[in-house]
């Protein structure tokens, strides 16, 4: 499946073109820190199952730490019943961890 702006904004995330590489990459403000959502390759992700990394950045653009998620679904799954923005999301999303194979 094709993932689309609409897909993310249901879970909370905005949606940004980033300046210098000319991508649209999908965010959520945490208080000071946000996060940002991109593929494996640092690019838009748009194949509903393939690896989606969250990146974690403070309030200064310092990188805090990052994560691959398994695919569209984990990360929807991590969302569900999470308020958006919220410090239990994002504790989520820092603890998660990809299952084996």
């Amino acid at each position: 499946m094709q993932l689309t702006a609409a897909d993310f904004a249901v879970l909370g995330f905005w949606e940004d073109v980033t300046p210098e590489e000319q991508i649209t990459v999908y965010g959520m403000d945490f208080g000071d820190n946000y996060l940002l959502l991109t593929d494996e390759l640092g690019k838009t992700p748009t194949d509903s199952s393939a690896i989606i990394v969250a990146a974690a950045y403070d309030g200064s653009d310092c990188f805090l730490w990052g994560k691959e998620l398994k695919d569209f679904a984990a990360l929807r799954q991590l969302c569900a019943g999470q308020t958006p923005g919220s410090d239990e999301l994002f504790a989520a999303l820092q603890n998660y961890t990809l299952p084996r194979q």
